[in-house]
């Protein structure tokens, strides 16, 4: 009975153990969870923009609008590339415009008088001697005026305002004598920008004036196709009409506001934070054009006189002489302007 009670206790343990080995050797071994693959990043995208203007290298102007390319550049850390084409390149300022609104150009330098051919308030900026001085117009572009202007040029045209950069002050240059007063102006040929408000300028004054685009004026002035030509200081200089022209009556007439514009198509499609840093790189840019531009003003007129430019500054009274013949072509321009927009800017302080 005992024998038997060990032999049944050896074979229960044997079954065991067999049991054992079985369940371990059928047992398969788990991998181990893999920890999350990191994510593949798509590579940045970059963007290219390429920004149109009429001017020479060695405008303020330009320099400008390479100080923006910069900006932005180190800002996105060449993400967004501007390139900039000068010298009218890509078209004159009328093209750029135009291209601005049918989206065939990407940015441009141009001139509020030649914005206003396809956005009429704009004029406001060419009304002859509407500015007291340039912390006025600076007040006006920036403030709320110079917001509802470029608001309504958005709505109206899909162009986007970014910056307003300057050529300063208006002057008149010619050949033919000194100006001194409106009636000198008599039997002179003058080039003007190519826009009503600047017909009616001169008319009011008695010149004879042919619109023609600025690439073509250092020719026209160097031939006498015309005889004189109405620009800011700073390309009197850098186009050098100094050389074909005799004279230089520092009049004032007009404050030169030159509008940085983005397609707003263009615009909607750069990312957030991109336009954030291009419209805060516009701004600096602005500022430092401008800081540019009056630091440089009384060097180029030095420059120029030196050559044998003859300098004309007017006298208050005889300032007064020109102001009292603008004043038909405010009452002509008021409306297509609006007269609510002339009286913001007059009572602007």
């Amino acid at each position: 009975m005992k024998k038997r009670l060990i032999s049944i206790i050896l074979i229960l343990g044997l079954l065991l153990t067999m049991s054992l080995g079985i369940t371990g050797c059928s047992t398969e071994k788990k991998e181990e969870p893999k920890a999350n693959a990191p994510t593949e990043q798509k590579p940045v995208e970059k963007i290219t923009i390429k920004l149109g203007h009429p001017y020479d290298e060695k405008q303020p102007l330009h320099q400008g609008t390479v100080k923006f390319a910069e900006i932005v550049a180190q800002k996105t850390n060449g993400n967004v590339e501007v390139q900039i084409f000068p010298n009218s390149t890509l078209g004159s300022s009328r093209d750029l415009v135009e291209g601005l609104e049918l989206g065939t150009i990407d940015m441009g330098l141009v001139p509020t008088t030649n914005v206003a051919s396809f956005y009429k308030p704009i004029d406001i900026y060419y009304f002859p001697f509407i500015f007291r001085d340039k912390e006025h117009a600076y007040k006006v572009a920036d403030g709320p005026v110079g917001q509802k202007l470029n608001a309504g040029l958005l709505a109206s045209k899909g162009i986007r305002t970014l910056a307003m950069f300057e050529s300063g002050f208006r002057t008149i240059t010619n050949s033919k004598k000194p100006i001194h007063t409106p009636e000198d102006f008599a039997g002179i040929k003058m080039r003007i920008v190519d826009s009503p408000i600047n017909l009616a300028t001169f008319k009011a004054l008695g010149a004879n004036g042919s619109p023609m685009a600025i690439s073509e004026v250092f020719t026209a002035l160097q031939q006498g196709t015309v005889d004189g030509q109405d620009n800011p200081i700073g390309n009197v200089y850098s186009y050098r009409y100094y050389e074909v022209q005799k004279y230089i009556t520092l009049t004032g007439h007009q404050w030169a506001g030159i509008m940085l514009m983005i397609n707003d198509k263009l615009w909607n499609k750069v990312p957030a934070e991109y336009q954030g840093i291009i419209a805060e790189a516009a701004k600096e840019a602005e500022a430092w054009q401008r800081k540019e531009i009056n630091a440089r003003e009384g060097e180029f007129l030095e420059t120029m006189k030196k050559a044998g430019l003859e300098v004309t500054e007017l006298t208050p009274e005889q300032k007064a002489k020109f102001q009292e013949k603008m004043k038909a072509v405010w009452t002509e321009f008021q409306d297509s302007v609006g007269k609510d927009i002339v009286e913001a800017v007059v009572n602007t302080k």
